[in-house]
């Protein structure tokens, strides 16, 4: 008996360690699976054209030793009051963009990603979550936050915010709250960052509130006491109060309460929406739409296992992300929190029941480990799939850097009083401040007056002449727009006139009194026929194809109001200046094409060249 008695314990022991053994190795597995959806939902280029305005403005702070209170950039707003809310990121940007490069900012950006992402599996690991629930909570949160992933200030809101939350949730759950000490020190921090340091006090805020509901009420619906709860409300209530007043370390005070709302208010009083504060549509972000309706289904199916804390702040979230999409980032990094109660009972209920035991075969089919490598596997091509779908890279993003149009301006010495598209006014500031200033940049709320002028000025062909000279405009860099502009062409009298649509430099640029003298695969530049550039129109003019009006330039080449022999050789100028061009090389075979057909007498439809 002594011998079996042994024998059997020596069996156990071999069992127990074999099966820790598969758990470190599924763990280790699981791991690596997590860590490459990280990097992959965040090592992206540098995509936002602000980055440069945000470079010049810390090169501006390091230079004078002060935060600016008023525009120093451009030449149509000079003066105007700013608030400089996210002075500290610029300055830190600067000097690093300087030492390291763009390329290791981005790196930096995703390894604030991966250590984000151990903060939220061990939350889930204390709620309960396995393998498959751990899974899809993660794997939500990565996909769904990949677009809003980028090296600008908004980043310190993303992880910084999330982190806070985590610190309560750990300090509740552990009785230990030295760690709600670190909260008002990371809150003063980020109100130097970005003003969406605002947010944590209004999470947490709401959390006490929540919180002292549960510890009273907890058989009310919708209201559950967590682990610590009766111990804890106050303590939040007084970590939330302390976080916002230290908000108002920074160089505007309290006022940085107010940036959100009146940012909010200038871009409501424009004419065109801004993209990044229009409400999304489902169409454009369904994985959004799913999570916020998986949220509020747990949440209703399981009342009494909400989170006091992570719940109400993914939902307040949820409907910031609702009413403009800039916000969706925030709430997929507190999903996971916000769900993790509710979604565990749910899952605890599915558990229990028979169908479910003898599916496992009675646990030794292992459903969650097998679901949860699927899922992390499938988060990568989930990243390529769902709009709005990411391109991945190190550095600047393409299109990002409009350097050889710059040196252009530079070189010929163009452009003293230049109108641009405001997605380059950041670049321009970046490399033409202080010596010449800047029409337009990403500043909205510097530029509000500036924009009515522009969207009103531009369904009135007087008007919009009228606003060039009253800024001395001389010259013009202008991207490739996607839509075309409807314009109405005189007819035969007695008739209506005729609709067409032209590319928007060939309508507010227009020939007769601007000269195409470079293009790119970025931009293109004009500049006035004026005395002072009659020089570089006499060597340097594209007289015959405008990049941007290539569809009209066709259609009149197509009807024989145009030649095509012209318009291949300034094609073929442009190739031999700059072989790398993708667009021209599109543009001569849309036109090769086009001469074949011409000169075998058929027609030809469009190709190529965008």
């Amino acid at each position: 008996m002594n011998r079996e008695g042994g024998a059997r314990e020596e069996v156990e022991r071999a069992a127990a360690g074999a099966d820790a053994s598969v758990s470190r190795g599924d763990g280790a597995l699981l791991l690596t699976l997590l860590l490459l959806l990280a990097v992959a939902a965040s090592l992206t280029p540098i995509r936002n054209y602000d980055y440069w305005w945000h470079l010049a403005t810390g090169r501006l702070i390091l230079e004078t030793g002060s935060v600016p209170r008023a525009d120093p950039f451009s030449f149509t707003a000079p003066g105007t009051p700013w608030v400089d809310h996210e002075w500290l990121f610029q300055v830190g940007a600067r000097l690093l963009h300087g030492t390291i490069g763009p390329t290791a900012l981005v790196l930096l950006k995703v390894a604030a990603c991966l250590l984000i992402c151990p903060l939220v599996a061990a939350h889930l690991t204390r709620v309960g979550h396995g393998p498959a629930g751990m899974a899809v909570l993660l794997v939500t949160m990565l996909v769904g936050a990949s677009f809003r992933l980028d090296v600008r200030p908004e980043i310190a809101t993303l992880m910084l915010v999330p982190v806070a939350i985590h610190l309560a949730l750990r300090a509740r759950d552990n009785g230990d709250y030295r760690g709600l000490l670190a909260i008002p020190v990371l809150a003063a921090l980020h109100a130097n960052l970005h003003p969406g340091a605002i947010l944590t006090p209004a999470f947490l805020g709401l959390g006490a509130i929540t919180t002292f509901v549960a510890e009273r009420f907890g058989a009310a619906p919708g209201a559950a006491a967590a682990p610590g709860a009766r111990r804890f409300a106050p303590r939040l209530l007084l970590v939330a109060a302390v976080s916002a007043l230290a908000i108002g370390v920074n160089p505007y005070g309290f006022h940085i309460y107010a940036v959100p709302f009146d940012l909010s208010r200038v871009l409501a009083s424009l004419p065109a929406p801004n993209l990044e504060w229009a409400r999304p549509r489902p169409g454009d972000f369904p994985l959004f739409f799913v999570a916020v309706a998986a949220l509020v289904f747990c949440s209703a199916l399981a009342p009494r296992r909400i989170d006091p804390v992570a719940t109400p702040a993914a939902l307040l979230a949820a409907a910031l992300g609702l009413a403009h999409l800039r916000n969706i980032g925030i709430f997929f990094l507190l999903f996971p929190y916000g769900i993790a109660r509710p979604a565990r009972a749910l899952v605890e209920a599915v558990e229990g029941r028979t169908w479910y035991r003898a599916g496992t075969l009675g646990g030794r089919v292992r459903p969650g480990f097998l679901a949860a490598a699927t899922l992390l596997l499938g988060g990568i091509p989930m990243l390529v799939a769902l709009p709005p779908g990411i391109v991945w890279g190190a550095g600047m993003a393409s299109g990002n850097e409009p350097a050889a149009a710059v040196d252009f301006l530079d070189h010929e010495g163009v452009g003293d009083r230049l109108f641009n598209d405001v997605l380059f006014g950041g670049y321009l500031v970046w490399r033409r401040f202080p010596d010449r200033s800047v029409f337009i940049d990403g500043r909205n709320e510097v530029y509000a007056p500036l924009l009515r002028d522009i969207f009103g000025s531009l369904k009135d062909g007087p008007a919009w002449e009228r606003l060039l000279e009253r800024h001395g405009i001389d010259a013009a860099m202008l991207r490739y727009p996607p839509t075309l502009q409807k314009v109405w062409l005189p007819a035969a009298p007695g008739h209506p006139p005729l609709a067409t649509e032209r590319a928007f430099s060939a309508v507010y640029f227009p020939k007769q009194r601007w000269a195409l003298v470079y293009w790119d695969d970025d931009a293109m530049i004009f500049v006035k026929r004026a005395e002072r550039y009659k020089d570089v129109i006499s060597r340097l003019e594209y007289a015959q194809l405008n990049p941007d009006d290539w569809r009209y330039v066709y259609a009149g080449t197509l009807m024989g109001r145009l030649a095509i022999v012209p318009i291949q050789a300034e094609i073929d100028r442009k190739l031999a200046e700059d072989p790398a061009c993708e667009r021209a090389r599109r543009l001569r075979a849309a036109f090769a094409g086009l001469a074949d057909a011409l000169r075998q007498g058929r027609p030809q439809g469009r190709q190529g060249g965008r």
